[in-house]
């Protein structure tokens, strides 16, 4: 939520991406690794970042030692912004390494609401200009051998049937990545297999991975109340397969087509330990597409979903229509989301470097 809603306020103003793009080198880190920060040489900079956090999530400028110079997690105003760059462009020029000490400046809105510094400390952090043989990237996904790795893009409709023309704001652009592993692929390989020709039940497994993703809005309104403080509703869906002719004897070409319903919001029973947020979110689809399998394995899938979707995001510690974004960007912006929306899915296996022999997935 916050990533994103810096990167549709902040990260959209043209001045402010002419001028990271010519002053500064732009890099986006997983909350995740930031919060928990992996092994090897990059979890050594991602563990001095997480040092002076101020939240799991927000802005941060490091020098080239990996040392920071500024945390923002929102600012005063629009013009905030660009003078953000500026100081933090000014302390660059200060303390461009690690041969003197580094303060963490850290505010909760630049300027206006400073929180305390963090001192350095004396530890350097080592930046090899390449991974060890031995020191695996955390930016590279550790996938299972056949592991499909996919693509789901989603866009609400207009009143011409055609899709929004803005696609700044999360309800109006969706575009995630997502895996299908091996163990799905084998449960739908034997539903073909048994289904001898004739229309055969989806595996609800396999289908609850298609739908689990197509929803728009930041990733904390899941609607099947899989992030914390949130909480389903109620859940149904039914996809039917039928095998169909291929033009290649060695594949396997399966028809789908199917329904969905799935409905969620905010869980209040634990609303006042989270940060305010009030949502609700309805998405109702129909999918239709087919999939192509050779060997027990699936070797593409593409699927399109159109249907109706209906959100609601508010947050009840801001007022979210009174300020600007850029004041609040933790609680993000309100959203009242009720109209058609189309989704679709394209997906194919794994690349060889992607694979990381006996590696659990996510690194964990």
């Amino acid at each position: 939520m916050f990533a994103g809603a810096a990167r549709e306020v902040v990260f959209s103003n043209p001045e402010v991406v002419r001028r990271v793009n010519e002053e500064f080198i732009p890099v986006a880190l997983k909350a995740a690794h930031v919060n928990h920060p992996p092994s090897g040489v990059e979890g050594e900079l991602y563990a001095e970042i997480s040092r002076s956090k101020p939240a799991s999530q927000g802005i941060c400028t490091v020098n080239s030692a990996g040392k920071v110079l500024a945390w923002a997690l929102s600012f005063d105003d629009d013009k905030s912004i660009l003078k953000f760059l500026d100081h933090v462009s000014n302390r660059y020029r200060q303390a461009p390494d690690a041969e003197n000490p580094v303060t963490a400046e850290r505010f909760m809105k630049f300027p206006g609401r400073k929180l305390a510094d963090v001192e350095d400390t004396s530890r350097r952090v080592r930046i090899p200009e390449q991974h060890a043989s031995d020191d695996r990237c955390p930016a590279t996904p550790a996938l299972e051998r056949g592991t499909l790795v996919g693509r789901i893009i989603g866009r609400p409709l207009g009143e011409d049937g055609k899709p929004v023309a803005d696609t700044i704001r999360q309800e109006h652009y969706m575009e995630a990545r997502f895996e299908v592993p091996v163990v799905l692929q084998e449960q739908l390989a034997g539903a073909v297999k048994q289904s001898a020709g004739k229309q055969f039940r989806i595996p609800g497994e396999f289908v609850r991975g298609l739908v689990t993703q197509a929803y728009l809005g930041q990733l904390d309104v899941n609607p099947l109340g899989d992030v914390p403080g949130s909480r389903n509703e109620r859940h149904a869906w039914e996809f039917s397969g039928q095998q169909v002719p291929s033009t290649d004897p060695q594949i396997v070409r399966v028809h789908i087509h199917g329904e969905s319903d799935v409905e969620g919001g905010q869980d209040r029973v634990l609303s006042p330990r989270t940060d305010g947020r009030l949502w609700e979110h309805r998405v109702t689809l129909h999918w239709q597409g087919y999939i192509d399998m050779k060997d027990n394995r699936i070797t593409e899938l593409v699927m399109v979903a159109d249907g109706d979707e209906r959100l609601r995001w508010g947050n009840a510690r801001f007022n979210l229509v009174a300020e600007s974004d850029v004041e609040h960007l933790m609680a993000g912006h309100p959203i009242d989301l009720d109209g058609d929306v189309r989704y679709g899915l394209f997906a194919e296996p794994y690349s060889p470097d992607e694979v990381v022999e006996g590696t659990v997935i996510d690194g964990t």
